[in-house]
């Protein structure tokens, strides 16, 4: 045991609380002692923790999807496609009463995809447009990269339940499940002439707006005035009505051809009855994206659930009138479709030399000097306390017979700033502890009553793990700090078999604080020989950041030694 007993002597009069970088945080009932630790004496416990690899991971149904490509200095290229299935916002029981028959898609028809963006309103409009400016979220890389994008639709059948363990289990794909879906291609969708619907396809951050607009006799729609009349100028943007307005988004006009013989002409066949007969005859769609030029490119973190595909088209359909004489009405209408149902995110990684040579010189024993933890097909660390289990029993015995009154504990997590400092490397706003012995949140988490407005990045600011900046604009990171005290004191004072035991601990990035799910490893971790790791925090998958450590593994001298991984224990000594 390295210990290190320091005593801190100034007393302050009043107590400063520091607050968490997290601003939306309201702390109820909060013991937070803060970094000064007044009055209260340090000892430092060695630890060991070390580098896996996750290698595939389930990626079936996230909440929120990577989708791009994202050059990171610090790791390497991501690539992000994703299949989902389609939904009916109805059935069509009777789709000839309902969607009509004889289908046409005229010019001024569309077939469209909308997916919006996370965006955030500047609440800036645009003289010249009346648009609204817009800021994109969970964008990373250069936003004014382009990559290549092919939506095609997908021919392979996303089950629900798993065939091969008859239908009692839930099916899982993981992030590196390509071959069954480039193998089961279908048509592409996106074959408009613009090429910033596929070639080059980019995140374009304008507010997408319809205009007020009518058909003239000669079968073209114009802009239109307030009253209806035509504009006298088509082109001036300034002077158009705006009728609705949509998010920044994804829009991508789809072949009309493909959609009317696919869709509208299946429903005369049955195939739009329900969706269980629909998903089994069209499979969804398949994004599948590639970097076309090297650069930083762009990934985005996107709800696809919330994405939809509106079908406007022409159709006959006949109904009878009062005197039982059959009218026929040919009209435009719409078809709306939703992007529910199952998905899969599927990662394409081509990870540096540096980040690869960490990984394979993982050292269980000793500890690694550097900590790589990246989400997606990514890392994690493992973090070893107590090796010695006299050191435990030591501490342990002193805790029991009231010797030691444990106050706080906390594992602070140093980033390599040097590894870490191109402006292109976006840093993880938060990383998170859990107990990989039992596959769970450490009890700290569990007991965190803080709470936040912010959705992303919600509530546990005691517990901690929130990414602490330089104090500047745009400052990079210097460390994370995750409180371990009710953890550490359960170990310590526990009689309880459950609650008592030195458990192992993982440490991940993770996309949403508040998600503490477990998602499958493709390929169980090893540790040593027997111990396997198969369940990892889902909210890992969803992250394609990561960031770089300093570990356990840093010798006495070094010019980093300060910044080495230890457990600090912050108590008193009671009054004998």
């Amino acid at each position: 045991m390295k210990k290190s007993f320091l005593k801190i002597f100034s007393l302050l009069a009043i107590a400063i609380v520091f607050v968490s970088c997290d601003k939306d945080f309201n702390t109820v009932g909060s013991d937070v002692v803060g970094d000064d630790h007044f009055n209260l004496e340090k000892v430092d416990y060695d630890v060991v923790s070390y580098n896996k690899a996750t290698g595939p991971v389930q990626t079936n149904n996230l909440s929120i999807n990577a989708f791009g490509v994202y050059e990171n200095p610090a790791f390497g290229a991501t690539t992000a496609s994703f299949v989902t299935q389609l939904g009916l916002t109805r059935t069509y029981e009777n789709p000839k009463k309902i969607l009509g028959e004889n289908f046409t898609i005229e010019a001024t028809d569309s077939v469209y995809l909308y997916i919006p963006y996370f965006a955030t309103d500047t609440e800036v409009v645009d003289e010249n447009t009346k648009l609204k400016i817009y800021e994109l979220d969970s964008i990373y890389g250069d936003k004014n990269t382009t990559f290549d994008l092919k939506i095609y639709e997908n021919g392979y059948f996303l089950n629900d339940y798993n065939p091969g363990e008859d239908f009692v289990n839930s099916q899982k794909f993981y992030s590196n499940d390509f071959a069954k879906f480039d193998s089961n291609i279908g048509q592409q969708l996106n074959t408009s002439s613009d090429i910033y619907q596929n070639t080059n396809f980019k995140f374009n951050s304008n507010e997408i707006v319809y205009y007020k607009s009518k058909l003239l006799d000669n079968g073209t729609y114009v802009f239109v005035d307030s009253d209806g009349e035509p504009l006298a100028s088509q082109s001036d943007l300034s002077v158009r009505v705006i009728k609705d307005r949509a998010l920044p988004g994804m829009w991508i006009n789809l072949d009309k051809n493909v959609i009317k013989q696919r869709i509208l002409e299946a429903s005369q066949n049955g195939k739009l009855f329900n969706n269980n007969i629909f998903r089994e005859y069209f499979r969804g769609l398949y994004f599948k994206v590639t970097q076309t030029s090297p650069g930083t490119g762009a990934l985005a973190m996107l709800d696809f659930s919330k994405g939809f595909i509106t079908i406007q088209y022409h159709s006959d359909i006949t109904i009878t009138d009062s005197n039982g004489v059959p009218q026929t009405n040919n009209a435009k209408r719409t078809l709306k479709l939703n992007l529910l149902g199952n998905t899969v995110n599927l990662i394409n990684n081509a990870n540096n030399s540096s980040y690869s040579s960490a990984l394979a010189a993982s050292d269980e024993v000793n500890g690694d000097s550097k900590l790589f933890i990246k989400g997606n097909e990514g890392s994690v660390a493992f973090i070893d306390m107590f090796k010695n289990p006299s050191e435990l029993e030591d501490l342990r015995a002193d805790v029991k017979a009231g010797n030691w009154l444990i106050n706080e504990a906390y594992l602070n997590f140093y980033i390599d700033r040097t590894a870490m400092s191109s402006a292109s490397i976006y840093e993880p706003h938060r990383i998170y502890l859990f107990d990989a012995t039992n596959n769970k949140p450490i009890i700290d988490y569990l007991v965190d009553p803080s709470q936040s407005q912010n959705s992303k990045f919600d509530k546990f600011s005691k517990y901690g793990g929130i990414i602490e900046r330089e104090d500047v604009d745009n400052g990079r990171g210097i460390k994370y700090r995750i409180k371990v005290s009710t953890l550490i004191k359960n170990i310590l004072k526990s009689d309880n078999e459950d609650n008592n035991k030195n458990v192992r601990l993982g440490l991940s990035v993770t996309e949403n604080i508040k998600l503490n799910a477990n998602g499958v490893l493709k390929n169980p971790i090893m540790i040593g020989a027997s111990d396997e790791v198969k369940l990892l925090p889902i909210a890992s998958f969803m992250s394609p950041v990561g960031t770089i450590l300093y570990g356990s593994n840093i010798p006495s001298g070094d010019v980093n030694e300060d910044k080495k991984l230890k457990l600090e224990i912050y108590f008193t000594k009671p009054n004998n």
